[in-house]
């Protein structure tokens, strides 16, 4: 019996965690370890803020996982030994046979001087209530979003929330008092999307009257202003979104090396210790024009499928799954009832290949099939 370990219960822990289950039933040991109990996609958090759907409904336990012959051990990772395949947590260690480390990417506020104390931070979860009560009971004024570093997860996330806000505000009839204006250090809006997709993307915002900055680095963040190297850009409602860093835990474990991501074979997700896996954005692959993989959960959870069946192989010595080949999608909500899609070969040379579809109802209500399919399918409802 093979004892097989996976750490992070997001997009791609759970994919590889109940493709496993489908596949190996009882003959073998599953084990997911996540500190939370609670398992929620983060598309949820703009939904909050704009008042299309609560967190709470997004949420679900991932406790539910045993029926799938799935342990799930609440517990937070203190130590990772890849080349022994032991994890310890602050109660337990753990021997494995093969280990998949999905822990993702952490906002990290703290490495802009500032942002933690005078900006809502649009990805952390702990931090969208208070976000949502300023929306509520904001009357006017000047909102701004600011891309206060990089990498960070789900590329279009700050764009859609800005364009959520101007439908939320619209139905309000606050609209025509507020400034809606975006803040990017990128050169362009949304690299992985090239210069097209980033230039269809600032039409969109154009159109619905929101401005936007690009190059426009925050050095700091003061009460009511974004400071960046000449300038400031001063707001009634400060929204930040924060650069993301692998868990200090990855790190310290060596995993990563002599790089800021897990580094990986990107057909089979091997990391360099045997049967050891990294998916998801805890890893850093680079592409053919030097960006990286989009930090992207439905990436994550490709990826998880790809390292699921790559094990059930193994075991039952049959052939090896085709690679991972960097295909994925990306629905981008200019409002409640519309969404644009957004489909890309990432490993494409010289470039990533991307296809745009226009905004439509259709692709909306894609979007929110896409959650529910999905909580369906790995928590049965």
């Amino acid at each position: 019996m093979a004892r097989i370990m996976i750490l992070g219960g997001g997009f791609g822990g759970v994919t590889v965690a109940t493709e496993l289950g489908k596949v190996l039933g009882g003959g073998h040991e599953i084990t997911l370890v996540d500190q939370s109990e609670h398992f929620m996609m983060g598309l949820r958090k703009p939904w909050a803020i704009a008042g299309v759907g609560s967190m709470e409904e997004g949420q679900r336990s991932r406790r539910v996982l045993s029926s799938r012959g799935i342990r799930f051990l609440e517990e937070r990772i203190t130590q990772i030994d890849p080349e022994a395949r032991v994890v310890r947590t602050s109660e337990l260690t753990l021997e494995c046979d093969y280990l998949v480390v999905a822990l993702g990417a952490e906002p990290r506020p703290d490495l802009v001087p500032g942002l933690a104390e005078h900006a809502h931070n649009l990805y952390n979860a702990e931090s969208i209530p208070a976000l949502e009560e300023a929306v509520a009971g904001f009357e006017g004024g000047k909102i701004v979003i600011a891309v206060a570093g990089v990498p960070y997860k789900c590329p279009p996330a700050p764009y859609e929330t800005a364009m959520l806000l101007h439908e939320h505000l619209t139905d309000r009839g606050l609209r025509a008092a507020t400034e809606l204006h975006v803040l990017t250090l990128q050169p362009i809006l949304l690299p992985n999307a090239g210069v097209e997709g980033s230039a269809w993307l600032g039409e969109q915002l154009a159109s619905r009257d929101i401005t936007f900055q690009v190059g426009a680095k925050v050095q700091r963040v003061e009460p009511g202003r974004f400071v960046l190297a000449d300038s400031a850009v001063e707001g009634d409602l400060l929204i930040g979104v924060p650069p993301h860093r692998p868990p200090a835990v990855v790190v310290e474990s060596g995993l990563t090396g002599d790089v800021d991501w897990i580094k990986v074979d990107r057909g089979t997700l091997a990391t360099r210790y045997d049967r050891v896996f990294a998916i998801g954005d805890v890893t850093g692959i680079k592409l053919a024009n030097g960006l990286g993989l989009p930090k992207a959960g439905v990436m994550a959870e490709l990826e998880g499928k790809r390292v699921a069946a790559a094990i059930v192989s193994e075991l039952a010595g049959g052939e090896s799954p085709a690679p991972f080949d960097g295909k994925g999608f990306c629905f981008i909500e200019m409002g409640k009832r519309t969404a644009a899609l957004i489909e890309g070969d990432f490993f494409a040379t010289p470039e990533p290949a991307i296809e745009l579809a226009a905004p439509s109802s259709e692709n909306a209500e894609a979007k929110r099939r896409f959650e529910s399919e999905r909580l369906e399918l790995w928590f049965g409802s």
